[in-house]
């Protein structure tokens, strides 16, 4: 593994290694253009249409996005393509020698894999999705042309505040004095944000669906990320006719949003209730009834998640993930009263569960319980559910 040795799951918010690390390394990101993506939903969408747009408009484009479905190394993309496991792990033990005194997490290390990477493929643009929050995220130490900030709601209250104010406040950080700051915000997210922009003196210009889109995209929110994705290749001076738009729109891809398997299986990494909201939003719109399969981890409202499954899932079978913040017996049995609720030993047994009731299914609930479906289907190639 690349990273093998660190803890995914230890947060250790602040720029200050980081930053270091880019000293040590004489920049490296200095050499190209960079994009930073933060929000609560629709980061990683809107970083793939931006990077489809950018790179049908003929510019070479590095990604970076978290966190990763199945592998890891979906997280470095370069032209949409994902790099190799073999290159990113010489590049750390490269690097290594000369960072190895910064005690750099694992997230930190994501931010300076992906920097160096993209220098040395020589991309135009890097965009970078923000890991948490945005002022005290890792990729904060960039100094980015434009920033974009996404729909925002409730979720990671314990790091970034119990508000969706105090949320919009930590997001809003990523701005830059003379900047273009773009968003899809919306209400009390937005009045931050403005207030913000003000304050630091960032370009603000507020997105809103359809803006220039030649035809919306499918899937939830999928218009405002795609706006905001369009809105932002035309200040970095890119130009597409509408059939080069289409096509940039109708290619680009995300697993695990919204993605279909075998006409039967429906994946989205739904992973907190304002995003459970716009799936089942979705689902009521293309009229699914059928089975849900939820994984969940315990500091999400949980309950209020279920709940909105429940309105188009006729049962839900509910299962742990692979994470310690994964939620537990108790947890499971509290949301037995949203609807015909059955507590399983894992993910892989509720969707086995789930298919054997004929009718569709959806698996949801946390990025962990559609990477462990994702990879049983399509990884392992186990395809005897069809």
């Amino acid at each position: 593994m690349v990273l093998s040795g660190l803890n995914q799951h230890r947060w250790s918010l602040g720029l200050e290694r980081t930053a270091r690390a880019l000293d040590i390394l004489q920049h490296p990101e200095r050499s190209y253009r960079q994009v930073l993506v933060a929000g609560t939903n629709g980061k990683g969408s809107t970083c793939v249409y931006l990077e489809r747009i950018l790179t049908r408009a003929g510019l070479r484009v590095g990604t970076t996005l978290s966190p990763h479905v199945c592998r890891f190394t979906e997280r470095f993309r370069i032209g949409g393509v994902e790099a190799e496991a073999a290159e990113l792990a010489d590049m750390r033990l490269e690097l290594e020698p000369e960072l190895s005194g910064l005690g750099l997490t694992y997230f930190e290390w994501c931010v300076i894999l992906a920097v160096v990477l993209f220098q040395r493929k020589h991309v135009d643009v890097g965009i970078f999705e923000v890991g948490l929050g945005g002022r005290y995220d890792a990729s904060n130490v960039l100094d980015p042309c434009i920033s974009l900030i996404t729909s925002i709601s409730e979720d990671h209250t314990d790091y970034l505040g119990n508000t969706v104010a105090a949320i919009a406040a930590e997001k809003a950080c990523i701005a830059r004095p003379g900047a273009h700051l773009l968003t899809s915000a919306e209400g009390e997210a937005l009045g931050v944000i403005r207030e913000h922009a003000l304050r630091v003196g960032a370009v603000l210009h507020e997105v809103g669906a359809h803006d220039g889109l030649p035809e919306a995209p499918s899937g939830p929110h999928q218009t405002l990320n795609a706006s905001l994705a369009l809105a932002a290749a035309r200040l970095l001076g890119v130009t597409l006719t509408e059939a080069e738009m289409l096509h940039a729109l109708r290619t680009a891809f995300l697993p695990g949003r919204i993605e279909g398997m075998g006409g039967r299986v429906i994946m989205d990494v739904a992973h907190n209730a304002a995003s459970m909201l716009v799936l089942v939003e979705h689902l009521k719109a293309r009229g699914f009834k059928g089975a849900g399969v939820a994984g969940i981890l315990s500091d999400k409202d949980y309950r209020a998640m279920v709940s909105a499954l429940a309105q188009v899932c006729s049962c839900i079978f509910v299962a742990p993930v692979h994470s310690p913040r994964s939620w537990g017996t108790d947890e499971m049995s509290r949301v037995q009263g949203s609807g015909a609720v059955t507590i399983c030993g894992s993910v892989t047994q509720a969707f086995q569960d789930a298919l054997q009731t004929g009718r569709d299914v959806v698996v949801t609930g946390s990025f962990y319980t559609v990477g462990e479906v994702r990879e049983s289907l399509i990884c392992r190639g186990w395809f005897s559910w069809a």
